[in-house]
């Protein structure tokens, strides 16, 4: 992903699995994989994409933003923003931001 308002992004994502499919690691399935175009982009504050998945019919076109904001000695606070979701069975389907949000954390505390 290039940083840059109307640059496509695409993600990537991995989860263990015995079974692999084509293109994983090994002992890893991927995910389908989301894409869209940035629509947002404020550098150390805000980046906001579109959130497609071409592979999945009647997917709605949902907006994810990053908000990020410095706070006291060298911390910054994130809010998370998904929009778009229309259907409470759909947002059940794509809670995997807690679990990406916690690696985050892991990732981040390792680095002090």
């Amino acid at each position: 992903m290039e940083p840059k308002v109307g640059r496509k992004m695409k993600f990537s994502f991995y989860k263990k699995n015995s079974e692999k499919r084509v293109g994983a690691g090994k002992g890893r399935e991927i995910d389908p994989f989301p894409e869209g175009i940035i629509i947002e982009f404020i550098p150390n504050k805000e980046i906001s994409y579109t959130w497609e998945k071409p592979n999945i019919p009647d997917f709605p076109r949902t907006v994810t933003s990053w908000e990020l904001e410095t706070i006291e000695n060298n911390k910054t606070t994130l809010k998370l923003l998904p929009s778009g979701f229309k259907v409470d069975k759909m947002v059940k389907e794509h809670e995997g931001w807690s679990y990406f949000l916690n690696e985050l954390i892991i990732y981040c505390e390792k680095r002090e």
